[in-house]
């Protein structure tokens, strides 16, 4: 009964993230199951680069830091993460490594989903598949064009 209830609310909240509220509603139902509900303090780590990417997170609120380390005694923060947005892809491409360092900013409540088993959903059902990974695909082009735009400034 309790998790019942807990899909439930996962589903809910799944139905309403801006990352997954159009998805139809029988894939927002098989993805529930698989998320949990997570939460971080600020200036909590949530991943580190190089570590193995095994967690797929959608912010529910907060602000993260994607951070980089250049070399020098303070690692250079790339973009921030909002609420409502995805976190992490690495664990889409072997061999499954973070490639940069999140942080939490200020408290972070996500849905977090185990990769490997979101992997094998999707061979499962590879509309849902197709429909999440779409959506990483296009985070992951907004998300390089505002590198290249933050690039671009520090270079003129």
């Amino acid at each position: 009964m309790e998790g019942d209830v807990a899909i439930e609310r996962i589903t809910q909240m799944l139905a309403a993230h801006p990352f997954t509220r159009d998805l139809p509603a029988g894939e927002i139902a098989s993805l529930a199951p698989f998320g949990a509900l997570r939460e971080f303090s600020s200036g909590e780590v949530i991943f580190r680069a190089d570590a193995a990417a095994d967690t797929f997170y959608l912010i529910r609120s907060g602000l993260v830091a994607l951070e980089v380390d250049t070399g020098g005694s303070v690692p250079r923060v790339l973009q921030h993460i909002a609420e409502g947005s995805a976190l992490g892809w690495s664990w889409l491409f072997p061999p499954y490594r973070w490639q940069f360092t999140a942080v939490a900013r200020s408290p972070v409540r996500t849905i977090a989903f185990d990769a490997a088993t979101l992997r094998a959903h999707f061979e499962a059902q590879p509309q849902c598949g197709y429909h999440v990974l779409s959506r990483v695909a296009e985070t992951m082009a907004d998300r390089l064009h505002a590198t290249r735009h933050q690039v671009a400034s520090l270079a003129g």
